[in-house]
């Protein structure tokens, strides 16, 4: 828990100790109790069911202890949930942004399906049906930007959806294919205009391209947050709706996840350093006074709620 940008107590628990090769990102649906686990070496997407519980002079956190595949065979190492319980998550091999659908989750959690019958629906067979995706009830997951025709992905990062659009970093070419890059969750492509050829891919634009290598992001109520390597150095930007950006803190060692804790505290995990640090977030500034939070070894993902702030790590 934090309190005034500063860890309570600096103790971590584990949530979700067996089962996992390499765990990497998070993201928490708050809504319906879910946890999702981005396991890297596994190649999977994990869902846990979280519960409140009451130790009398405390609440924590626990799961129900059953782990829920919903994605396998992806290099999936950043993950998201956004207020409709709809999931997305970035594969760096395959150089897509991808969305599994909250319907589509159900069926797997009720047996109907398994992760490997699921069908992986590219942004071109999209495009030959106007943008307009299958309806819902089917096995599909969507690949709705892609690198092999879309100029804003390189190597995807993190990525974050606020319900209605999607935002994702690039942890390489990011100058050029852009740091963070804003697209839609359902996408449609424009019509062209007389004697212009027609779109070869859904419509994203660039917020910022100053680095290189993008890691984490997250969205705030005013700005959007991400970590990158600039010239060697780890620092977590902020940037405004215009493009206008801000170094918050610098001179972190690897800055991996980041998440926004609804309030005006912003949790950034330094693999490196196995360091987690809040910062506050609810003006413009650079140099922005940074607290540990929690060490925790090779600590990566991060996903801030009420009650705690989970993390993922390779201890």
């Amino acid at each position: 828990m934090a309190r005034n940008f500063k860890s309570t107590t600096g103790r971590t628990f584990a949530l979700v100790d067996s089962g996992l090769n390499s765990p990497r990102d998070l993201a928490f649906d708050g809504e319906r109790g879910a946890l999702y686990v981005a396991d890297s070496g596994a190649k999977k997407i994990y869902r846990y069911h979280v519960y409140v519980k009451d130790n009398g002079a405390s609440l924590g956190l626990i799961t129900d202890g059953v782990q829920l595949c919903i994605m396998q065979n992806a290099d999936v190492s950043w993950v998201n949930v956004d207020l409709n319980g709809d999931v997305f998550y970035s594969d760096a091999t395959a150089k897509t942004i991808n969305r599994i659908p909250v319907d589509v989750i159900d069926m797997l959690s009720k047996g109907q399906y398994s992760s490997s019958d699921l069908v992986l629906l590219s942004e071109k067979s999209l495009e030959s049906g106007g943008g307009a995706a299958p309806e819902s009830g089917s096995h599909f997951v969507y690949s709705v930007y892609q690198g092999s025709v879309n100029p804003h992905v390189s190597t995807p990062g993190g990525l974050v959806s606020d319900g209605a659009r999607i935002y994702w970093t690039n942890q390489a070419e990011g100058k050029t294919a852009g740091s963070i890059v804003e697209g839609e969750v359902a996408p449609k492509l424009p019509k062209a205009k007389a004697g212009e050829p027609a779109a070869t891919a859904f419509p994203s634009r660039v917020l910022t391209n100053e680095t290189d290598a993008g890691y984490g992001v997250t969205k705030s109520n005013k700005y959007m947050f991400y970590a990158a390597d600039k010239n060697g150095i780890g620092v977590v930007s902020g940037v405004t709706e215009g493009g206008a950006t801000f170094d918050f803190i610098s001179g972190l060692a690897a800055p991996r996840g980041l998440t926004w804790d609804g309030d005006q505290t912003i949790f950034v995990a330094d693999e490196a350093a196995g360091v987690v640090y809040s910062f506050p977030g609810g003006r413009l500034m650079s140099g922005a006074p940074f607290t540990k939070s929690a060490v925790l070894h090779g600590a990566f993902g991060i996903w801030a709620e009420h009650l705690a702030v989970p993390f993922a790590s390779t201890l």
